[in-house]
């Protein structure tokens, strides 16, 4: 799963719950960072992430296909390597051939059971570097995969980051919902006997009532989206799925340079993506190359020595031979194509067209980097700009809280008024505390978008 999915998730699951979460969170949290105590056994994020890159089977997988690379480097240069083999013949003939001469009698030319056992060796002397060309190409294999490899250690621990941090998220969410649902009990206890004493309704026990089965009802949409994210992190971590999840963090705001200029200029030095449509542009030239000398001449040199029989002038002797040989192949269709079938035309345009398709690659991943900057940019001071505003918010809605409650206790507003202040001053905690959290992950988002490792 990747970061930016992980994170779109989350959003959807922000705004399905906002407005309901307004009233009944976050009335214990303070406006500036918070954190959590977790026992000595709990996970950081850099343990989280280190253990993900280490166990996951996607990790395992690319390097294997870098192994997989490599062997076939070994495979393209074996022809560069001489090839030797044993053989053994055996051969019966008949009839034997032979002839009678006058004072000779029968002269036999050969033996009726002919054996011959050699052993020979091949080597490609020179072939105007037809084969290097194929160990070229299978080099710019072994790059590809080691940048996948990249890619995928990046991608998951970008999800990794956003797991842990929405895990965090929805677990001070469920604190602080009980600490609210105890609130409203207190507050629908103290209503109750305001209305034995004759100085309230049971309107505004009703009232009460509603908003403490919306709080558990919230309580236990906030626990199911608990316990998903959890699965998801059980899966990167390979945990078992009734493993506990102890997590250890906290969200904080950091200062962070937003300079457009730089930021896309880190970018497009570290972002593996691009690093791997270069890889592409390689491989696609590599591929042209070998096209280009699919036709080269090549001169092979072949020696065998062994025994066998049928020499003269003992037929049945086996007597020790040699051979040496030298080849220079020329393939005429370099010259007339039509005799090779159009066969290095036809693959030197499909490598040409291979090579177009690498750099319109390249150029649309360029701009896509460019664009994941200025998205992560914006979201950012987005996240800056609203942290600044819900931070007079939620001051304007304690002053709100306190004044009410004054007034409540004179009976010069109602139990709803009252409640609606602290809606209020929830619904400003709440926008103060998913700025922080956006900022946080937004900041995760740059690094991912400049391609700068964080773990």
């Amino acid at each position: 799963m990747s970061f930016k999915y992980v994170s779109q998730i989350m959003v959807e699951i922000m705004k399905s719950r906002f407005s309901m979460m307004l009233t009944i969170i976050f009335l214990s949290v303070t406006t500036a960072a918070f954190s959590q105590t977790n026992p000595a056994d709990s996970l950081t994020l850099n343990e989280a992430v280190r253990m993900v890159l280490s166990t996951n089977p996607a990790v395992q997988q690319a390097a294997e296909q870098i192994d997989a690379s490599r062997a076939g480097v070994k495979v393209s240069r074996s022809p560069l390597y001489p090839e030797g083999g044993v053989s053994l013949n055996y051969t019966r003939i008949g009839p034997i051939p032979a002839f009678s001469f006058p004072g000779f009698g029968n002269i036999v030319l050969a033996p009726a059971n002919n054996y011959d056992e050699h052993i020979g060796f091949s080597v490609t002397v020179y072939d105007f570097d037809r084969q290097q060309k194929s160990v070229d190409l299978a080099k710019t294999q072994v790059k590809s995969a080691k940048d996948g490899l990249e890619l995928v250690r990046q991608d998951l621990a970008y999800s990794t980051i956003q797991t842990f941090y929405t895990i965090l998220f929805l677990q001070r969410s469920i604190r602080v919902q009980n600490d609210e649902i105890n609130t409203l009990n207190e507050h629908l206890l103290m209503t109750k006997k305001k209305v034995a004493a004759g100085t309230a309704t049971d309107f505004d026990v009703l009232t009460t009532q509603v908003r403490v089965a919306a709080a558990q009802d919230e309580k236990i949409s906030l626990e199911n989206s608990l316990s998903n994210t959890e699965i998801v992190i059980r899966r990167l971590l390979g945990l078992p799925q009734d493993s506990p999840v102890r997590l250890a963090g906290e969200f904080s705001e950091t200062p962070i340079s937003l300079n457009m200029d730089s930021l896309t200029g880190v970018a497009m030095e570290n972002r593996v993506e691009l690093k791997s449509a270069n890889d592409e542009m390689a491989t696609a030239q590599a591929r042209y190359n070998v096209a280009s000398a699919a036709d080269n001449p090549s001169l092979n040199v072949a020696v065998a020595y062994g025994f066998k029989n049928g020499y003269e002038p003992n037929l049945n002797a086996w007597r020790g031979n040699f051979a040496a040989a030298a080849q220079l192949q020329i393939p005429i269709s370099g010259f007339v194509p039509f005799f090779g079938g159009y066969r290095k035309e036809s693959m030197e345009e499909e490598a040409g067209a291979g090579m177009k398709a690498a750099e319109s690659y390249k150029s649309n991943v360029v701009q896509e980097v460019k664009a994941d900057v200025q998205r992560s940019i914006v979201d950012l001071r987005s996240s800056m700009e609203n942290l600044r505003t819900t931070d007079v918010s939620v001051q304007q809605a304690e002053s709100a809280l306190s004044l009410a409650k004054i007034r409540y206790e004179a009976g010069t507003v109602t139990n709803l008024d009252l409640l609606d202040a602290e809606t209020a001053l929830a619904q400003a905690r709440l926008m103060r505390l998913r700025a922080l959290y956006r900022y946080v992950i937004g900041t995760y988002e740059l690094q991912q978008a400049v391609g700068e490792k964080s773990w």
